[in-house]
């Protein structure tokens, strides 16, 4: 099975960087990522071929800026892809170690499966950018539990690598672990029966809804593990959501299509 990473990207170039090490770390390297531009400038191009001469296998595409258009790029990720199953993620989320064997191990045909993310609050992801601290850190669970106790990583019961024979446990009696996210893995064949992201949704939010609610429509379970694809979350500024977004999703629900017009291919 082919797996390739889609991670949208707009800029921020020294997060992109930690991530891209991170992927650099994996147990499992038999993948490829593809960096969905948003209209970036030439520092990511630059980053990009700085990472082109590693053992990551990348491609970047790229569309012009106006605005907030990752749908858009998405689609054209997608569209150009050769792999068999697709991995969407943001270069904001540094993957930890096992992160694509970990999906690997939950991929099927049938699902949709939800990662996990722990959130490295301001100072602390500071000190990556900076240097201070090297990602490696992010494999030391008891150095994750002292940040945690001391409020400098957030959500770390997620994270931790437990071991399987607990899991169905903790499932059951807590279910509402397995529902949060943070990446999402999911077949190809099945994005494209639903023609992909809507471009229709522009500005920050809820494309992202809207794609998850139409592949539930389409008959496709979903499955999220705690302590299973995890990453860690860098601390930035949050963008404004688009306004129109909800009410525009809302829209969408009461229509009904699982197949939407403004997707990976439009009509003629």
């Amino acid at each position: 099975m082919k797996i390739e990473v889609i991670m949208s990207a707009y800029n921020n170039v020294r997060d992109l960087e930690l991530v891209l090490d991170g992927y650099l770390n994996q147990l499992d390297n038999d993948f490829s990522l593809c960096i969905a531009d948003d209209g970036s400038t030439h520092e990511v191009t630059d980053l990009i071929k700085k990472y082109s001469q590693s053992s990551l296998t990348i491609r970047h595409v790229w569309h012009e800026d106006k605005g907030f258009r990752k749908a858009k790029i998405l689609n054209q990720a997608i569209k150009t892809s050769f792999a068999d199953y697709i991995i969407f993620t943001d270069s904001d989320c540094i993957p930890s170690q096992n992160f694509i064997s970990d999906h690997r191990n939950l991929a099927s045909k049938t699902t949709v499966t939800i990662g996990v993310r722990a959130y490295i609050k301001k100072d602390l992801s500071e000190a990556f950018r900076h240097s201070a601290i090297s990602i490696d850190k992010l494999s030391n669970i008891p150095w994750l539990l002292f940040k945690s106790m001391i409020g400098e990583v957030s959500k770390v019961e997620q994270i931790i690598n437990y071991p399987s024979f607990i899991l169905k446990p903790i499932a059951k009696a807590k279910p509402i672990l397995s529902q949060f996210g943070s990446n999402m893995a999911v077949n190809i064949e099945a994005l494209f029966k639903i023609n992909g992201f809507d471009e229709d949704f522009e500005g920050w939010g809820y494309e992202d809804t809207d794609l998850l609610y139409r592949l539930d429509k389409l008959g496709l379970n979903f499955i999220g593990t705690i302590g299973r694809c995890r990453q860690f979350h860098l601390d930035h500024k949050i963008n404004a959501r688009n306004p129109n977004g909800e009410k525009l999703f809302r829209q969408k629900q009461k229509d009904g299509k699982i197949f939407c017009d403004n997707g990976i291919n439009k009509k003629a």
